[in-house]
């Protein structure tokens, strides 16, 4: 039997993904991702799970690519290195278009595909000591696992080729300087410990609500005004509609009369 990659654990409304290959820094493979995207998918379906949270054992988020799974696909079938490149690019497409919102905890290591997929996540908690890098230029190869798509968008054009062209480390205070993260802990602890309840949070909110929100941020990327004006007002109709929308208008309602019988 092949060891499990990722181990799966709920916390209330809270799934914990770990990825958990420590001695290997948590390095990705095809079985890695896949799992992932499996664990995501399987608390999508479902309506028990409100929110999940993406980390790393032994003190690390992970080093990027396997290098042993890399070189083996190098050496393999022509078809290999697509195939594994596709099973990257799978689970970014799945953390993007979930309903779920997915929370990074960042700490240690997070290099190359490591670090592009904390970004395809919808916030990102760091420790302080977490070392960040675009190593790719390094290595001869070009950024993987979306990082070109996804890191523009978030830090701009010119940090974007700073960071894939020169490929420096930069530390937690320059990625939260960045907006790369949303939020730096002084330990790791602490980092986990805060994005699971700030999944927790956003798992108490009502589902419908936080998918559509999701669902508009993102298309707004790709999207010109006119589009995104158009889904926002189907969406918003749609959600209108719903009963934690007239729950929450109608006990505004009540607490504004009340407010307003006091003066």
């Amino acid at each position: 039997m092949t060891d499990r990659h990722v181990d799966v654990k709920d916390e209330g409304r809270v799934r914990i993904l770990t990825m958990d290959r420590p001695d290997r820094r948590n390095a990705l493979t095809p079985q890695t991702v896949g799992e992932i995207e499996e664990a995501l998918r399987d608390a999508a379906e479902g309506s028990t799970i409100g929110a999940v949270v993406l980390t790393g054992a032994g003190g690390h988020f992970s080093a990027g690519g396997d290098v042993d799974h890399i070189l083996g696909a190098i050496s393999g079938e022509d078809t290999a290195l697509l195939t594994m490149m596709r099973a990257f690019h799978r689970v970014v497409v799945e953390i993007w278009e979930s309903r779920l919102p997915v929370v990074a905890a960042v700490s240690g290591v997070a290099y190359g595909g490591g670090i592009n997929l904390a970004l395809a996540c919808d916030l990102v908690v760091m420790s302080a000591e977490a070392r960040l890098c675009e190593v790719f230029a390094r290595r001869g190869i070009v950024p993987d696992v979306a990082g070109a798509y996804l890191l523009p968008r978030i830090v701009g054009v010119h940090r974007a080729r700073e960071l894939m062209l020169l490929a420096p480390e930069i530390d937690a205070a320059r990625a939260l300087e960045w907006g790369i993260a949303n939020i730096v802990e002084p330990d790791p602890d602490a980092a986990l410990a805060t994005a699971v309840a700030k999944a927790a949070e956003l798992a108490s909110m009502p589902d419908y609500t936080v998918a559509l929100t999701k669902k508009l941020v993102n298309h707004s990327l790709d999207s010109d005004l006119r589009s995104s004006l158009e889904l926002e007002a189907v969406s918003q109709a749609a959600a209108l509609r719903s009963k934690a929308a007239t729950e929450g208008f109608e006990a505004f309602r009540q607490s504004r009369r009340r407010t307003e019988d006091r003066r």
